[in-house]
C-alpha cells in the first residue's frame, strides 16, 4: 500500500516509540484504532446514504424497476392516482368524482374499440 519495507516499518516504530514514549505509545494505538473505526463508519454511512439517495431518485423517476415493490403497500385509492394529482388540490368526493369520469371514459372507449373491429372485417367480407 505504502509500499514500505521491513526495514522501513521498523525504523518508525522504534522512532515513534522514542518520539512517544513506551508509556503513550498504547494510548496512541488506541486513539488511532478508535479514528479508523469512525472513519469506516463515516464511509459506510455515506455510501448507505448515496445508495438511499439513488434508490429515491430511481423510484421518483420511474425508472426503478426492481424494487416496485413498495407500491404494492400502498392503499388503492393512493396506488390508482391520476398523474397529474397534486394533494391538497381536490377533496376527496372530487377526486372520486374525476374517478368515476376516467373509469366511464375507459369502458366507453373499450366499447367502441370493440364496435370498430367487427365492421371493419366486415367490411373486407363485403369487397
Amino acid at each position: 500500500m505504502f509500499d514500505l519495507s521491513w526495514i522501513e516499518l521498523v525504523f518508525c516504530a522504534v522512532l515513534a516509540l522514542i518520539v512517544i514514549g513506551p508509556k503513550d505509545l498504547p494510548k496512541l494505538f488506541k486513539a488511532a484504532g478508535q479514528l479508523m473505526a469512525k472513519a469506516r463508519k463515516m464511509y459506510k454511512d455515506i455510501l448507505g446514504s448515496m445508495q438511499q439517495l439513488e434508490r429515491e431518485v430511481n423510484i421518483a423517476s420511474g425508472q426503478n424497476s426492481k424494487d416496485d415493490q413498495w407500491r404494492e403497500l400502498l392503499p388503492e385509492e393512493v396506488r390508482n392516482l391520476p398523474a397529474d394529482f397534486l394533494p391538497g388540490s381536490m377533496s376527496a368526493e372530487q377526486h372520486q368524482q374525476r374517478h368515476q369520469a376516467i373509469d366511464l371514459a375507459r369502458q366507453q372507449a373499450t366499447l367502441a374499440a370493440q364496435h370498430q373491429a367487427p365492421t371493419s372485417s366486415t367490411d373486407k367480407s363485403q369487397l
